[in-house]
């Protein structure tokens, strides 16, 4: 009998959390993908390991008796993990990590400096917005805002992006104070990165759309946020970002993006990785409640 090792590490991720939804978020994997690993170790172990209905889950005797087994093998897959990365007291990890511009300077950086400030790493950083190949340029981890993942990729959620729209205390002088509603920016100057096209389109929380062109473009999100501070017009900014340039006045709330950390399928993660992808987390979550 062959067994998939990782539908069994699946399966204990189902007992301990008694949840699909946090499971899949344990693994990295999607809810379909944990209901086809179930079913896939029942059929090739011929028994029912779980009872679930609507609103609770059981093992039955089989799934019980594997559990220590589970457990056992979850632990020799860490230890592996750590052997290796502790091969050597002079080794050097090395990782490649790519993000958008967006979160480059206002969130990677950042964390990466307080992880490794004092620890030896090898890390290269590609910044670019559209999607990277994780296999043809060897990514370690990638960081995505919204859109979908490839099915070779491992994803798991770590926050929220929020954008809005912003300008400088002279500019919303000029213009008169900050507006009611998005189509009162419809005469204003606007600055645009160039993802977002020309016209650009917004589309405020309360279904309101404004197009309209952009009188100045950028292709990063930090000149965008300079050209905005110097008062030539309004843009759109991730709030993270505006919060930590300063001197920028939030005219109107826009969206609300998922941010997602990627990593190859079938590759396990180094204790670094794992450790950026926490604190990446962790910034996030108190990007929602600056103190």
């Amino acid at each position: 009998m062959q067994v998939n090792l990782n539908d069994l590490l699946i399966f204990l991720a189902v007992t301990e959390t008694r949840s699909i939804t946090a499971a899949a978020d344990r693994s990295g994997v999607t809810k379909s993908a944990v209901s086809q690993a179930l079913k896939r170790l029942e059929d090739q172990i011929g028994t029912k390991l779980l009872f679930r209905t609507t609103r609770s889950m059981s093992l039955t005797e089989q799934g019980a008796r594997l559990i220590p087994d589970c457990r056992a093998l979850r632990q020799a897959q860490q230890d592996v993990i750590d052997t290796l990365s502790q091969s050597g007291t002079d080794a050097i990890d090395a990782m490649t990590i790519t993000v958008p511009h967006a979160l480059s300077q206002s969130l990677l950086i950042p964390v990466l400096a307080d992880l490794f400030r004092h620890k030896k790493v090898k890390l290269r950083i590609l910044v670019e917005d559209n999607p990277v190949n994780l296999v043809e340029h060897q990514i370690d981890l990638a960081i995505r805002v919204g859109g979908s993942a490839p099915q070779t990729a491992r994803v798991s959620r770590i926050g929220t992006l929020h954008e809005s729209i912003y300008a400088s205390e002279s500019y919303l002088y000029q213009a008169g104070g900050v507006p009611e509603t998005l189509q009162d920016l419809a005469s204003w100057a606007h600055i645009a990165n160039d993802w977002q096209g020309d016209p650009i389109v917004y589309k405020a929380n309360n279904a309101d759309v404004l197009k309209v062109s952009p009188q100045v473009r950028s292709n990063t999100v930090r000149d965008v946020s300079a050209l905005i501070r110097q008062g030539l017009g309004v843009g759109l900014l991730p709030d993270i970002v505006a919060r930590q340039d300063g001197d920028l006045v939030k005219v109107l709330p826009v969206s609300a993006t998922p941010v997602y950390a990627l990593h190859q399928h079938g590759t396990l993660p180094s204790r670094n990785i794992k450790d950026i992808i926490a604190a990446l987390k962790s910034a996030l979550r108190q990007e929602l409640n600056p103190t």
